[in-house]
């Protein structure tokens, strides 16, 4: 546990408490490895292992916060949604990332997600 404890405390002002979930998190995380390519809401599914109802109240719940972007696109003739993360999203996740690992206290190079 860090030693300023407080300080830590009082830094989560600064980050959206809406986003504080573990699914909505998994999701940020895994889409800013990805990029600009995102990702398909199956191809998201199946790598967090979400049910179809998790994942897209979650999903709809970051696109209407900003912090995702969605798409319809067609893969192998069918039409999809593919969703990316924006700008917004990436320094949201990059702020929560933050102070998530300064609160566990895993900062530096053991602290790589």
């Amino acid at each position: 546990m860090p030693d300023d404890l407080i300080t830590i405390v009082e830094e989560s002002e600064g980050v959206n408490s809406a986003l504080i979930s573990r699914v909505r998190l998994e999701i940020l995380w895994a889409l800013s490895d990805l990029g600009e390519d995102g990702a398909t809401a199956r191809q998201l599914k199946a790598g967090l292992n979400l049910s179809d109802g998790v994942l897209y109240a979650n999903l709809k719940k970051l696109v209407e916060m900003g912090y995702l972007r969605s798409e319809k696109v067609t893969l192998e003739g069918k039409e999809l949604d593919l969703y990316a993360i924006t700008p917004e999203g990436l320094a949201e996740w990059r702020r929560v990332q933050g102070w998530l690992c300064k609160l566990l206290g895993c900062e530096g190079d053991t602290c790589e997600r």
